[in-house]
């Protein structure tokens, strides 16, 4: 996670730029228009609309369960902030199969059910075939 911080996005490997835009995007829609995208465009050619319903169900989650303010960038900056950094080392625990240090490691950010559910969403992006970005 550490060598996420503050890193080029353009640096960052194709899944997680588009995880990362995806993430920025959903949080800016959020915050300005009250209510995020319906379907983030990321996620056409990768697992599609399942995969867009799970990545929506987990960043619900992350809104609604935080238990201290989650910032993240605006999708047009450049480097890696430091939630960013973590919610990116989550994906990678899961991609990697290390679902339990990954539910520890969201349960610093959020409350306990919701990191369970986060996780269990990220577990489906991955499976429908999200992963294929690298």
């Amino acid at each position: 996670m550490y060598d996420l911080i503050d890193r080029p996005v353009a640096d960052l490997p194709r899944f997680e730029q588009v995880v990362l835009a995806e993430t920025r995007r959903w949080v800016h829609a959020l915050t300005l228009a009250g209510s995020a995208p319906a379907t983030p465009s990321g996620f056409a050619d990768h697992g599609g609309a399942p995969a867009a319903r799970s990545f929506d169900a987990l960043m619900r989650d992350f809104d609604q369960g935080s238990t201290d303010t989650l910032v993240f960038e605006r999708p047009c900056h450049s480097t890696v902030s430091e939630t960013e950094a973590v919610v990116l080392g989550l994906w990678r625990l899961v991609r990697a199969d290390r679902i339990a240090t990954a539910r520890a490691a969201a349960a610093g950010l959020v409350d306990e059910a919701s990191a369970r559910r986060i996780i269990a969403a990220m577990v489906r992006v991955v499976g429908l075939g999200f992963v294929a970005l690298d």
